[in-house]
């Protein structure tokens, strides 16, 4: 009898697994018929050499170079399964975050069941994991892959620690190695040992909570947690060094008190989101001073209650320490942001873990009836508005109109689409973006932008003017120079282009295009070590950059090396398959 019950439960357990699954692909599947996004999928999938295959030299060289700020070689790893399975097709890319996203929602399941003892709650919680429009980011993006194996991993590394502790043999080693795929596929994962700690507190409190802190937790064998932290830490920083360092500490604080507020009310109230949240001057406005009263009033209760109900204190820290490693990352290029919705998908299980343990703690009874209808709407909402939010990935205008929709003032959001605009050859739409975003300010962005379109439309001289505006708004911008370099060198001002290009590269020592234009220049004048010199450069920055590789061929035409010319002609032409046209 016991094993036919273990039989039904098991067949239960898989019914519920096949309808997470199904919520997954009801809220998100949508994203199997996109393309690939405009932001980063370009350059860590669709032209990205490392991941054509999965080979020998593609694999050292994903664990031996950044992405180029991170380090994410298990993300490329998967990246080069893909690839091997379905070409750049990106559909198979789709397909493989939606997977990773449903073995998440059953991960959540699996973990809250252990940590709640009630497998309804735990389901409710599962299901609002699945289909939370919060996650849209992080699933349909496929650069978001990084946050979906990071969070399979992390949750695993929990799961396995936990079944450790209940005496599992074996569990510890496995922890552990799920630990380093983890931080292997994002450093967010460098959190772990704190948590970890985090983890140990909780149950042993559910178990008694009269036991001594130093009986709650083990420290001893957090050790190689916290030894492989350290070493995650350490490669992410070095990869980061330029944008931690564009922030003060007191402005980074500041920020991550907006952004710790702005998660927990999407959570809640699952509305507005967008690819890009402006923080804009001042940062001390009302937005802040609610911010930090919600987080203060929050902490507050936690602290009060964690002894009569340490859930509270669990799930709220769960979710801030899991966040606070994407607090350096607010400053992107020229724009500061106060939130990434992605940010928030492995600490959202903190806020659900409550959310959960309210309802196991006063949701029975009489109430559970009108209970289970109050959280099917809700789960029913949140897959309705996550259908709704793919959409809008459905296309780089649909996603920037959108973004300008939920923030008319947003810089990025408008210059970006003014430069989708541009592309579709729209470019009257596109200075009507422009010129409706200088209504709240004045901005480099726009100059930037608006020069681009001057120069497609032939308009050199306006072109230039708005190129040195943008230059004398930010000296410190290699982009407008290298801009007017490129006019230049169209117009056949050689001496001129060079004489920018190299300002702008004395700017940014790793600006791929900058290098490479220069070395075009020198291949004209037959001046080949230096060429040589600035394309080894440029390549060691990116090997996978079309430019650079084409130049290289280039240049070993013109030195008579007809092999090797044709082994970057061919890299190239794979990169961009339209190589073969601009072919002297």
């Amino acid at each position: 009898m016991s094993n036919m019950f273990r039989r039904l439960l098991e067949a239960r357990h898989l019914w519920m697994v096949g309808i997470l699954f199904a919520a997954v692909f009801l809220a998100f599947g949508h994203s199997l018929w996109q393309d690939f996004a405009p932001i980063d999928d370009t350059l860590l999938v669709r032209e990205n050499l490392a991941v054509r295959g999965l080979t020998w030299s593609n694999i050292v060289y994903v664990f031996t170079h950044y992405d180029p700020e991170i380090y994410i070689p298990v993300t490329f790893l998967s990246f080069q399964i893909n690839y091997v399975l379905g070409g750049l097709d990106p559909f198979g890319f789709h397909l493989g975050n939606l997977l990773l996203h449903a073995a998440n929602a059953v991960l959540v399941f699996a973990l809250l069941k252990r940590l709640i003892r009630s497998g309804y709650c735990a389901y409710i919680g599962a299901m609002i994991f699945a289909v939370h429009p919060l996650h849209t980011e992080a699933v349909v993006w496929i650069a978001g892959r990084k946050d979906l194996l990071s969070t399979f991993f992390y949750l695993l590394t929990l799961i396995t620690y936990l079944r450790h502790r209940d005496g599992t043999r074996g569990m510890y080693l496995l922890s552990i190695l799920f630990a380093v795929l983890a931080m292997l596929s994002k450093a967010m994962a460098m959190t772990l040992p704190a948590v970890l700690i985090l983890l140990d507190w909780f149950v042993s409190v559910a178990e008694d909570r009269n036991l001594p802190l130093r009986k709650h937790v083990h420290f001893i064998n957090k050790i190689p947690f916290i030894l492989l932290s350290i070493l995650c830490a350490f490669i992410a920083i070095a990869g980061k060094a330029r944008v931690v360092g564009s922030t003060s500490m007191l402005d980074t604080g500041l920020v991550a008190i907006r952004s710790t507020a702005h998660y927990l009310l999407q959570m809640i109230v699952p509305m507005g989101f967008s690819v890009f949240y402006q923080q804009r001057d001042p940062i001390l406005d009302v937005y802040f001073f609610v911010s930090l009263l919600s987080i203060l009033l929050l902490a507050s209760l936690a602290w009060y209650f964690r002894k009569s109900k340490p859930w509270i204190l669990f799930g709220f820290l769960f979710y801030f320490i899991t966040l606070s490693p994407t607090f350096l990352n607010f400053h992107k290029g020229l724009i500061a942001f106060y939130a990434v919705d992605r940010y928030a998908y492995l600490p959202s299980v903190g806020i659900i873990f409550i959310l959960a343990v309210l309802i196991h703690e006063y949701g029975f009874g009489k109430q559970k009836k009108v209970l289970s209808v109050i959280t099917s709407v809700v789960i029913f909402v949140f897959l309705l508005l996550s259908r709704h939010q793919t959409r809008v990935w459905d296309s780089p205008e649909t996603l920037y109109r959108h973004a300008v929709e939920v923030d008319t003032a947003s810089v990025p959001a408008r210059a970006t689409l003014a430069q989708v605009l541009r592309q579709l050859n729209r470019k009257t739409e596109a200075f009507v973006v422009l010129q409706e975003g200088l209504q709240f300010g004045d901005d480099v962005s726009y100059h930037l932008e608006a020069g681009n379109i001057y120069a497609a439309n032939g308009q050199i001289a306006d072109a230039i003017e708005e190129f040195t505006k943008a230059s004398q708004m930010k000296p410190d911008l290699p982009e407008p120079l290298f801009s007017i370099g490129s006019l230049e060198d169209q117009r056949g001002n050689s001496d001129l282009a060079l004489e920018y290009y190299r300002k702008a590269l004395a700017l940014d020592t790793s600006y791929v295009a900058a290098r490479s234009r220069i070395a075009g220049i020198l291949i004209d004048r037959k001046e080949y070590p230096e060429a040589e010199k600035q394309l080894i450069e440029a390549l060691h920055w990116n090997e996978s950059s079309f430019i650079a590789n084409y130049q290289m061929y280039r240049l070993r035409m013109a030195q008579g090396r007809e092999g090797e010319a044709q082994l970057y002609y061919e890299r190239a032409k794979e990169l961009r398959p339209g190589a073969e046209e601009l072919q002297e």
